[in-house]
């Protein structure tokens, strides 16, 4: 009887919170009603002490709009629950049904539309002395369609306690619609290796999948892959393949396992239906053979018109290279040698056209002949290619930089730029006009992609000879002013005498060259950020070092050489292994913000550092930026605060102080939960923030 009135008493107490349980439609902080609406709901309507049960937040969300999974992907926030508990009792993460992606622009999001339940395991402790149980919690979420509301909820539930524990059956079927759509733990291998640029995941699929399509990785963290590129995919009775575009901070491979989520379609029942598996892929392994053409693309069919419009095409984009800075200043040199030429040997004009030709044509041909290889070997490359790695970028400034300095007379290599070198030039001229040939085509790889890009575009979905057949154009294009002066010199009658003017043109032509290379400068930085900047900088310090040093015969000037040849060398090696900036990020430092955040029982890194601090610099490179690190950070939910005092800040100069130290570097980790701050030492290295982060 007891138990009978028990129960009863305990429906009427649930019956109300029930209605308040769900989110009223009401104003967002934008004024507007609200986009989802949200209850808490439990699959027991009485529980008892030591049991673990579940509660769910049932979402239903607006048509057209979505809210977040764990990984927004390029933008967004997850939803988050703050609980507010009575003693004892422990609410569990989040377990993530699989998700949708919703392409937005050039942006990749993933997250939930239409219905979506996130469940929670709930543990009662045993000693739970009330015969109720009371669960509160404010959810946030953020809600997108064409603008992102940030929205929230007060969430509530109301259980007993009792001896015996009740099943709410109306709660109990929408969670379990929230298990159904959690992925599958299934003892299934995955690997993950670095091909080329890209990274190949492969993952064997459970035995009881029939038919596979368009399977899809979702990674937990948001710094193993670019979200919005294409994953090309492979799919064979041994498993499944995609080909995916690295995060910046995964360029240079992976040391750790990405765990996530393969989606895929499977025949099942006579339909197709989705399924979700969590995996964990092991870096440098591939769990299944994949065919060389695996990931080739098939080609678009192109008429004998549509050939004939895609080569002119590229005829005249190649003449428009002649224009760009980059080609240019190579190219005028080159005609005003005609003019010396013209009055003295006109018999080998003709020979130094062709011979110019044969360069501009083998280089263009070398180049489409290594992009097909990498084609057809799987890997994303385009025209420029090259240009994608920030040592090339770096090289090719170098480049300009020095033709530049040979230009305005800072040194010489010959009286005309015909190769890249003097000797070239002492050899008869015919090396000098094939070299100089290669070199236009070389320093014209900056230019080329915009001005030719309808007819490349066309030839990369075609077959081979499509795309040699357009670089041969496009080469033409580039050496027909040459070729056309070099058979018909009449026509370099209207220019004024050999004279001085020359020398004032050739320098003129310097500027061009100068502003090629800060472009470049300006590439790189978005590559490598500003620590890969600071490379080339020092780089082109050294070859400046080494032009002025190198024409002087002592051993101390040889020596001096060799030192800025090391120098450079050193530079473009720390180009290569500069990090963007945008990978180490947090949140602006302030005084109250530590205070909330230490209140809350958060893990806090402050990072006291400033543009002109070396070792901060030093330290956000190695360590800081570090894959490792950054991962702990993520997995620990540590919130980074940084302190940038590169300008006068006195409120930071007083935190310096507090914490005992004189200046910067300053790093200070306040553990989750505690309230003392731990200094650590001013030259960081990944081994220490791991143990620090990870052992609290």
């Amino acid at each position: 009887m007891f138990r009978f009135f028990s129960l009863l008493i305990a429906l009427l107490l649930i019956a109300e919170p029930a209605q308040s349980q769900s989110s009223p439609i009401s104003p967002s902080p934008f004024g507007t009603t609200t986009m989802v609406e949200t209850r808490l709901i439990a699959d027991h309507v009485t529980v008892e002490t030591g049991q673990t049960f579940y509660v769910g937040l049932h979402m239903q969300i607006e048509p057209g709009w979505h809210t977040y999974w764990r990984n927004p992907g390029d933008s967004g926030e997850p939803t988050e629950i703050r609980w507010t508990l009575p003693d004892g009792v422990e609410v569990g993460e989040i377990l993530w049904p699989a998700p949708s992606a919703y392409a937005f622009g050039p942006l990749m999001n993933y997250g939930y539309g239409g219905e979506v339940v996130l469940a929670m395991p709930v543990t009662v402790p045993a000693d739970f002395g009330q015969r109720f149980l009371e669960l509160r919690g404010e959810a946030s979420w953020l809600v997108c369609e064409e603008i992102c509301i940030p929205e929230s909820a007060e969430v509530e539930l109301f259980l007993t306690v009792g001896r015996g524990a009740v099943a709410d059956a109306g709660g109990a079927a929408l969670i379990e619609s929230g298990f159904a759509r959690l992925p599958e733990s299934l003892p299934i291998e995955a690997g993950i290796t670095r091909s080329g640029s890209s990274l190949l995941l492969t993952a064997q699929l459970p035995e009881t999948a029939g038919p596979v399509r368009n399977p899809a990785y979702f990674p937990f963290s948001g710094s193993v892959i670019d979200h919005a590129s294409e994953q090309k995919t492979y799919v064979s009775d041994a498993g499944v393949a995609l080909r995916l575009v690295p995060a910046p901070e995964a360029r240079s491979g992976l040391t750790w396992a990405p765990r996530g989520v393969l989606t895929f379609e499977t025949m099942e029942g006579g339909r197709w239906t989705t399924r979700a598996i969590n995996i964990t892929p092991e870096p440098g392994e591939a769990v299944i053979e994949i065919p060389s053409d695996a990931f080739a693309e098939d080609s678009v069919p192109v008429s004998a018109g549509g050939l004939a419009i895609t080569l002119l095409l590229s005829l005249i984009g190649g003449l428009i290279l002649n224009l760009m800075p980059c080609v240019f200043p190579v190219l005028s040199i080159k005609a005003l040698g005609f003019v010396e030429r013209a009055h003295s040997v006109p018999g080998e004009l003709k020979r130094h056209g062709l011979l110019f030709l044969a360069g501009v044509l083998s280089t263009f041909l070398a180049l489409a002949a290594v992009l097909l290889v990498l084609k057809a070997i799987g890997e994303p490359v385009g025209w420029g290619f090259q240009l994608q790695n920030p040592v090339a970028v770096s090289i090719l400034s170098l480049v300009m930089f020095a033709i530049g300095l040979n230009l305005v007379g800072l040194f010489e290599v010959g009286t005309r730029l015909q190769g890249i070198g003097g000797r070239w030039t002492e050899m008869g001229g015919d090396a000098g006009a094939f070299m100089t040939g290669l070199l236009a085509v070389v320093v014209a790889a900056p230019c080329i992609g915009p001005f030719a890009a309808g007819a490349l575009g066309l030839a990369f979905a075609q077959p081979g000879y499509v795309l040699l057949l357009v670089s041969l154009m496009l080469g033409i294009g580039l050496a027909l002013p040459y070729l056309i002066l070099s058979f018909y010199p009449s026509l370099l009658r209207w220019l004024p005498k050999p004279g001085p003017w020359m020398v004032r043109f050739k320098q003129f032509l310097a500027f061009p060259m100068f502003g090629a290379a800060v472009w470049l400068i300006w590439v790189l930085s978005i590559q490598s950020g500003p620590q890969g900047v600071l490379m080339l900088l020092i780089g082109y310090l050294a070859i400046a070092f080494v032009i002025w040093s190198a024409p002087f015969s002592t051993l101390l000037s040889r020596l001096a050489t060799v030192s800025g040849v090391l120098v450079l060398a050193a530079a473009l090696y720390g180009v290569s292994v500069s990090r963007t900036a945008s990978e180490y990020a947090g949140e602006p430092w302030s005084q109250d913000r530590v205070d909330m955040l230490v209140a809350e029982g958060r893990p806090v890194f402050i990072d006291f550092t400033a543009a002109w601090c070396v070792s901060c610099q030093v330290n956000k490179q190695l360590t800081l930026s570090s894959p490792q690190v950054l991962r702990a950070f993520e997995e620990n939910d540590v919130q980074v605060l940084i302190a940038d005092w590169t300008n006068r800040d006195d409120r930071i100069a007083a935190a310096i102080r507090g914490y005992g130290s004189a200046g910067i570097p300053l790093y200070v980790y306040y553990a989750p939960g505690g309230t003392e701050p731990q200094i650590l030492p001013p030259l960081l290295n990944t081994r220490l923030l791991l143990e620090t982060v990870e052992r609290n």
